[in-house]
């Protein structure tokens, strides 16, 4: 989400919220007030966030999640070879 955007918000309930107080009304001051909190949350998460722009790190590769290989070939072309033979076997 921009920031802009982000900070305008934060802006506007906090001014819908001081009109609500002003004029004791709680129907417009309690859900403004609750946004007001919840965009300066957002605008903290900003504030800590800010130097993070994507920074992606490469996944390391996780070896007990890849396919072992004996001999040099792996499972799959083990099991293709299997098969293979059999049905040359079956003919």
């Amino acid at each position: 989400m921009p920031f802009f955007l982000s900070l305008f918000v934060f802006v506007a309930g906090t001014s819908w919220f001081i009109f609500g107080l002003l004029g004791k009304d709680p129907f417009v001051a309690i859900p403004n007030g609750i946004g007001c909190g919840l965009g300066a949350v957002q605008l903290i998460l900003y504030a800590v966030y800010r130097d993070n722009k994507g920074q992606n790190k490469k996944p390391e590769v996780d070896e007990s999640l890849e396919m072992e290989k004996c001999n040099g070939e792996s499972h799959i072309e083990k099991t293709s070879k299997a098969l293979q033979s059999q049905d040359d076997e079956q003919v």
